[in-house]
C-alpha cells in the first residue's frame, strides 16, 4: 500500500514552495481581455482670449477650463454711466470772450438853423435865385378894393376886393406905390379907408395922399396894426385917385 507523500512545512506552517512540487514551473500567460469601448475624448476647451473692456476685465480670464468649457459665460454687466464734467460746468460758449461792442451810431448831421423870419403863418419864405426872404415880425391884413369909380353913397353890389398881408412897419407912401400909383403926379394918388354900413352902402374914412404927412407914417402908426383883420375889424382900403 502506497503511502501518501509527506511534505515539509516551513516554520510558518505553510508548505514549502507554496505547495508546488519540485521541478514544476509556472508561467503567467497574459490573456488579452475583450476590448472595451474607449470613451470619446472630450473636445479641448476653447483657447482663452484676452479681452479688455475698459475699465473692467473679462470675467472669463478667471474661470477654470472645466467651467469655461461647459458653455459661454454670462454677459458682462453694462458699464455704469461715467460722470461727464460738462454736468458740473456751464456750456463752453459761455466761457468764450464776449462779442465786440457794436459800432457807435453815426452822429446825426447838423440841422441847418432856420431863423424865425423864414416862415410866416406856417409858410416858408420864397426863394429868389438862391436868396431866401426874411419876413418882418408883425403883419396886418388890408382888404383892397380895386374899383376907383366906386360910389360910396349909392347902394351897389359888393365890390371886388382882395385881402393882402402887409408888414405893419411899411409906410403908407410905400403902400400906395406898391398898389400901383404912378410917379408922375403924387398929389393925385393915395388910398382911402372905407367903412361898410350894410345894404351895399359905404362911408368914407381916412384918406392919405402921397404928398400928405400921413403918408410918411407906418401902417401901425395910423391904426392899421397887427390885430386888424384878426382880433379887430378888418381894414378896407380903396385905391384913390384925386379928381
Amino acid at each position: 500500500m502506497t503511502q501518501p507523500t509527506q511534505y515539509f512545512r516551513t516554520l510558518s506552517g505553510d508548505p514549502p514552495n507554496a505547495g508546488v512540487p519540485p521541478g514544476v514551473a509556472f508561467f503567467h500567460v497574459h490573456q488579452p481581455s475583450a476590448p472595451t469601448a474607449t470613451p470619446a475624448a472630450s473636445p479641448p476647451p476653447p483657447p482663452y482670449a484676452m479681452h479688455y473692456y475698459s475699465p473692467y476685465l473679462d470675467p472669463r480670464m478667471f474661470l477654470p477650463p472645466q467651467q469655461a468649457a461647459q458653455g459661454p459665460p454670462p454677459p458682462a454687466p453694462p458699464a455704469p454711466a461715467l460722470l461727464d464734467a460738462r454736468m458740473f460746468y456751464p456750456p463752453l460758449q459761455t466761457l468764450q470772450a464776449p462779442p465786440a461792442p457794436p459800432a457807435p451810431a453815426p452822429a446825426p448831421a447838423p440841422q441847418q438853423w432856420t431863423p424865425p423870419g423864414a416862415s410866416l403863418l406856417g409858410q416858408q419864405a420864397p426863394n429868389f435865385e438862391g436868396v431866401n426872404y426874411l419876413y418882418p415880425q408883425d403883419h396886418t391884413v388890408l382888404h383892397i378894393i380895386w374899383d376907383v369909380h366906386m360910389k360910396l353913397d349909392t347902394p351897389t353890389t359888393f365890390p371886388a376886393f382882395e385881402p393882402r398881408l402887409f408888414p405893419t412897419g411899411l409906410t403908407v407912401a410905400e403902400l400906395i406905390r406898391r398898389l400901383g400909383a404912378p410917379t408922375t403926379d403924387d398929389s393925385k394918388f393915395g388910398v382911402m379907408e372905407v367903412h361898410q354900413l350894410g345894404d351895399g352902402r359905404w362911408t368914407a374914412g381916412t384918406t392919405v395922399l402921397l404928398t400928405s404927412d400921413l403918408a410918411k407914417k407906418t401902417l401901425g402908426a395910423i391904426g392899421w396894426g397887427e390885430t386888424r383883420g384878426f382880433a379887430a375889424k378888418p381894414v378896407w382900403i380903396k385905391v384913390h385917385t384925386a379928381t
